[in-house]
């Protein structure tokens, strides 16, 4: 009976960690259009002063929060204050 507990315990948790992100859109998004969007994103804040490891950091955290939430061309329409709320969601401070 412990055998049986032991292994269906792991499995049980593998389902429901593997189906916590049920809601996610990341999978509407190609590998073109994440590089575009991380290009875009790292283009605009080097040109507002931000260093570019800095950069780097706050674009691959609001590209996995963008795609998590939104299809590419939602985010296309997305609002500053949607923006502000992921952003903070990164929790960077430089």
């Amino acid at each position: 009976m412990k055998i049986i507990r032991l292994l269906f315990v792991p499995l049980g948790l593998l389902l429901f960690i593997s189906g916590c992100n049920c809601d996610s859109k990341a999978d509407t998004w190609s590998a073109e259009q994440k590089a575009e969007w991380t290009k875009s994103c790292k283009t605009f804040m080097e040109t507002n002063g931000v260093e570019e490891k800095n950069a780097v950091d706050y674009c691959d955290c609001m590209l996995e929060k963008t795609s998590q939430n939104y299809t590419p061309e939602e985010a296309a329409k997305i609002t500053e204050e949607e923006e502000r709320k992921l952003w903070e969601s990164c929790d960077y401070t430089w």
